[in-house]
C-alpha cells in the first residue's frame, strides 16, 4: 500500500510453497522432469524470494483479491495503492484501472525497492517473510505459482454493492473513458435503470448503451452531470440513492 503505511520487520525464509509441495507430493516433478521440462527452467526464484503464493495472499488480504475494486478512500486496486506511489513507480491512470498483470508488476517493483514494508499489516498477518527479490514483468516469475491462483470471480450486483458500501457516490464520473472496465459503481447504476425499466445490459461496463440511457434519463429528468451521457453525482443521486 502506499506512503502511509510504515512498518515490518523481515524474518527468515518460509517453508516450500503450496505448489511445491504438491508438485512434490503427486510425482509431478518426476513427470515433467521426463518430459523434458525441468522445473528449475520455470522462472526459478532466487532461494527466498517473494513468489507469487506470497503475493496472492497479499491481495487477498488488502482487497478480497479485487483488482478493479476502488471504494473511494484513496487506496485502490488488488494491491491498495494510493496515486501518488502508483505514479511514482512509472505507471499512468489509477490502479484499479490497470490489468491485473500491470498491478501484479507494480506490486514487485515496490516490494524490490521497499520489502514488504509498504503493507505492515497484511504482510504480518499473511506471514509474509520472504525477503528475496521478486520477479518483475510477464514474462518471468513463478509460473506454476501463478497457474495455481484462483481466478478473480465475475462481477456480481451483490459484490457491487458490498464494494459500494453505503451505495453513496464513489467520486468517479462514469463516463466514456470506462467502456471497457468492469466496474462495481457502473455495476449498481445498471441494476438501478434496470429496475426503473430500461433495457440494458448489466455488466459494469459504462459502454455506448449505459451512455445513451444517461443521456437520455439526465434529459427526462432535467438532470446535469456537465455533460450528456455521463453519471456524476447529480444523476447518480436520482437514480441509485432516490
Amino acid at each position: 500500500m502506499p506512503s502511509a503505511r510504515r512498518g515490518g520487520k523481515h524474518r527468515a525464509a518460509q517453508a516450500p510453497s503450496a505448489a511445491t509441495r504438491i508438485l512434490r507430493t503427486t510425482g509431478a516433478v518426476t513427470a515433467l522432469v521426463g518430459s523434458g521440462l525441468a522445473v528449475t527452467a520455470v522462472g526459478a526464484s532466487p532461494a527466498g524470494a517473494a513468489t507469487a503464493d506470497d503475493f496472492a495472499k497479499l491481495r487477498q488480504c488488502e482487497s478480497g483479491g479485487n483488482y478493479a475494486i476502488n471504494t473511494g478512500n484513496g487506496f485502490t486496486g488488488a494491491y491498495q495503492f494510493d496515486d501518488q506511489t502508483w505514479h511514482g513507480l512509472g505507471y499512468s491512470g489509477r490502479p484499479y484501472q490497470a490489468s491485473p498483470a500491470t498491478q501484479d508488476e507494480a506490486a514487485a517493483k515496490l516490494y524490490n525497492s521497499r520489502g514488504w514494508q509498504p503493507w505492515p499489516s497484511c504482510s504480518r498477518k499473511m506471514g509474509l517473510v520472504n525477503n528475496g527479490p521478486a520477479s518483475v514483468g510477464s514474462g518471468s516469475g513463478d509460473v506454476i505459482e501463478q497457474a495455481l491462483t484462483p481466478a478473480e470471480q465475475p462481477m456480481t450486483l451483490d459484490r457491487a454493492r458490498q464494494e459500494m458500501g453505503d451505495g453513496s457516490f464513489s467520486g468517479t464520473v462514469l463516463n466514456a473513458s470506462y467502456g471497457g472496465d468492469v466496474r462495481p459503481d457502473a455495476f449498481v447504476w445498471q441494476a438501478a435503470m434496470r429496475n426503473k425499466g430500461f433495457v440494458l445490459t448489466v455488466d459494469g461496463k459504462f459502454g455506448p448503451q449505459s451512455q445513451g440511457i444517461a443521456a437520455l434519463y439526465g434529459y427526462l429528468t432535467r438532470t446535469s452531470d456537465g455533460q450528456a451521457g455521463v453519471v456524476g453525482e447529480n444523476l447518480w443521486n436520482v437514480t441509485v440513492r432516490s
